[in-house]
């Protein structure tokens, strides 16, 4: 199918911390599906895929970048100013939420900028009874606190500074280290190597490995 490219303004651009920021990009009427990516880049430039960090229903679309050292696409976003033009490609990707029932419980469990899509999710269904779990090296890169209830997330730290409301270590041994209940969905976004050491020991707690979908940031 052709993907088309469309030309569309910047509204803003926010930082989140250092190096990560989030782009607001008008919408046209193209219909989106929580979980999606778009391509994304100059005008006259290459594209890139990011997740959307923005809803279903919202009438901008919002993308959380992270400034790559050397990176050709993710520099020259951080540089963008209401007013600029980006292109856009059309919404894809397959990461999106499946038909959760009442009482059930969605395990959302992240590393870096691979929460932009839970966003999304939790934008588009703030109904939902779930759990986001999400592991970074520095503390400051806590994206989730604006967003999820303190209640239903739990911040991970593998870094040398944690603060008093982290854990102390990756995604990975938080799993092994708290007993964990049933989840019936579960949503793992982010570095391979989170993936392949959390997919088997979810399996292993008794999770039916159809309701587990991944998705690897690069």
């Amino acid at each position: 199918m052709f993907d088309l490219v469309r030309p569309r303004r910047v509204l803003g651009c926010r930082n989140l911390s250092r190096e990560a920021f989030v782009l607001t990009i008008e919408r046209r009427r193209e219909s989106v599906t929580a979980g999606c990516h778009v391509d994304v880049g100059l005008p006259d430039g290459e594209l890139r895929p990011y997740s959307l960090f923005s809803g279903e229903a919202d009438n901008v679309l919002e993308i959380l970048v992270r400034r790559v050292t050397g990176g050709l696409v993710s520099t020259q976003l951080s540089f963008l100013q209401p007013g600029d033009g980006v292109r856009v490609g059309s919404p894809k990707g397959n990461f999106g939420l499946a038909p959760v029932g009442p009482g059930e419980r969605v395990l959302l469990l992240a590393t870096g900028t691979g929460i932009a899509p839970f966003r999304s999710f939790l934008r588009t269904r703030p109904d939902l009874d779930y759990i986001l779990v999400h592991g970074v090296r520095d503390a400051e890169e806590d994206f989730g606190s604006e967003f999820a209830l303190p209640s239903r997330r739990v911040f991970c730290v593998s870094g040398s500074s944690v603060p008093d409301y982290a854990f102390a270590g990756r995604v990975t041994q938080w799993l092994d280290q708290v007993e964990q209940p049933v989840y019936d969905h579960a949503y793992l976004c982010g570095n391979a190597r989170m993936i392949f050491e959390v997919f088997p020991t979810l399996v292993d707690s008794g999770m039916d490995e159809n309701r587990i979908h991944t998705e690897t940031y690069f």
